[in-house]
């Protein structure tokens, strides 16, 4: 009898054993990607909460004109931080630019940047546009030292609460940008897509890399 039970107990056991290494078998993907979701949930949250700061400065004009000057200085901190240049800027902080005659050596693609903050007070919208474009020739590759990277990871990191490290946001840009065109798999990207398109330009086939972010702000309607 004492035997028997000791079989059984045996056997349960084992069952046991195998009935948790298979959960940890098929549990292990999905508990790692609810990890990976929540931390991107929360990072997105807190991205959107920089927004919603903005939101409640922007019920007046002078909180409006204070918007507007943060971001314009986020905007350019992030630009001078990677080694390039910031001209040509508006007295309100917005200003269009084209920044290939500003390094040394001077390149031959075009890269520019526009960014605004425009007021419709009939409306009660002020929206804010930026527009961050470089192309790149045909068959060229990135590199990690590439400046304009450098800026629009600054622009990314300055206006989101990411983790990300620079080499980390590199690797996901260069794995979009080998694969022809797409958008770049990264957090926020509903409200700051960085993306890649090919276009046939005068016969050649270019890549543009670029990031844009429109987003509107409730303001007094007139």
């Amino acid at each position: 009898m004492k035997v028997k039970k000791f079989i059984l107990a045996m056997v349960v056991a084992a069952s046991l054993s195998v009935g948790l290494m298979v959960g940890c078998t098929h549990s292990e993907n999905p508990s790692k990607n609810s990890i990976e979701t929540e931390t991107q949930a929360t990072e997105e949250d807190e991205s959107i909460k920089l927004f919603e700061d903005y939101s409640k400065k922007t019920s007046t004009q002078e909180g409006v004109y204070e918007v507007k000057q943060d971001l314009s200085k986020k905007i350019s901190k992030a630009i001078t931080d990677s080694g390039l240049r910031v001209a040509d800027s508006n007295p309100d902080g917005s200003f269009v630019l084209s920044l290939g005659g500003f390094e040394n050596p001077p390149t031959q693609s075009i890269q520019s940047l526009y960014y605004s903050m425009s007021e419709d007070s009939k409306k009660g919208k002020a929206t804010l546009d930026i527009l961050w474009v470089k192309e790149y020739p045909e068959n060229i590759k990135l590199y990690e030292d590439d400046k304009y990277v450098k800026a629009i990871y600054n622009i990314f990191k300055s206006l989101t609460n990411t983790k990300l490290t620079e080499k980390e946001f590199f690797d996901a840009v260069e794995k979009t940008f080998n694969e022809e065109n797409g958008l770049v798999e990264l957090p926020y990207k509903d409200d700051i897509p960085i993306q890649v398109i090919q276009v046939n330009k005068s016969g050649k086939y270019i890549k543009t890399l670029q990031l844009r972010c429109n987003y509107d702000f409730d303001i007094l309607k007139s």
